[in-house]
């Protein structure tokens, strides 16, 4: 587990039924979870330099295109395509804090380096369904915003835990008296064996 002894850590919500997007969208606004990705994303803090960066996050490029083709502010921002010309197509040469990668292990190698360079504890992976499959196997430590929800029709679902996850922490249960959804944040940790 883990990276180049950098934590890995997956961030998502999900519903009931495991979805986490519907055409390319989150499924609900929630803005207490919103509140919460970005608190958790942005929490390093660096008392030699203080670049303006307080998170390294990696997602697919579908992710990317859902957050309007931004980076997250204060976070170094990670895309994996296998697009080769994706730069150049989406006018994203010399975005501050972007980098497009091409595979999981150059997003991973740079990112731990950015991290140890920074004394970052924590690289953040954030979507999508294939990038959470695909990073399960470095992940140390989840947390999941659980919807009491089903998602009818989802197009991209958070895959399923194995035995080696266990809860270490578990919020009470919010209301989001917008959506009238209810949520509780659930930290999964790997075991060491």
């Amino acid at each position: 587990m883990s990276y180049a002894h950098t934590q890995i850590a997956q961030i998502a919500a999900i519903s009931n039924n495991r979805c986490i997007g519907k055409d390319n969208e989150l499924p609900w606004h929630i803005s207490n979870d919103l509140k919460h990705f970005k608190a958790m994303t942005t929490a390093e803090t660096n008392a030699y330099v203080d670049s303006g960066v307080k998170g390294i996050v990696i997602m697919g490029r579908k992710t990317f295109e859902s957050m309007g083709n931004k980076p997250l502010p204060k976070r170094v921002n990670f895309v994996i395509t296998t697009q080769m010309d994706y730069v150049e197509k989406h006018n994203l040469k010399g975005k501050k804090d972007l980098h497009v990668v091409h595979n999981i292990d150059d997003a991973l190698t740079h990112a731990a380096n950015i991290a140890h360079g920074l004394k970052f504890d924590t690289i953040w992976i954030i979507g999508g369904e294939k990038i959470f499959k695909n990073t399960m196997m470095y992940t140390d430590r989840i947390e999941l915003t659980i919807v009491d929800t089903e998602i009818e029709n989802g197009t991209a679902f958070y895959p399923l835990l194995s035995d080696e996850f266990k809860i270490t922490a578990e919020s009470d249960t919010h209301m989001d008296n917008d959506s009238g959804l209810s949520y509780k944040f659930v930290t999964y940790e790997a075991s060491e064996n």
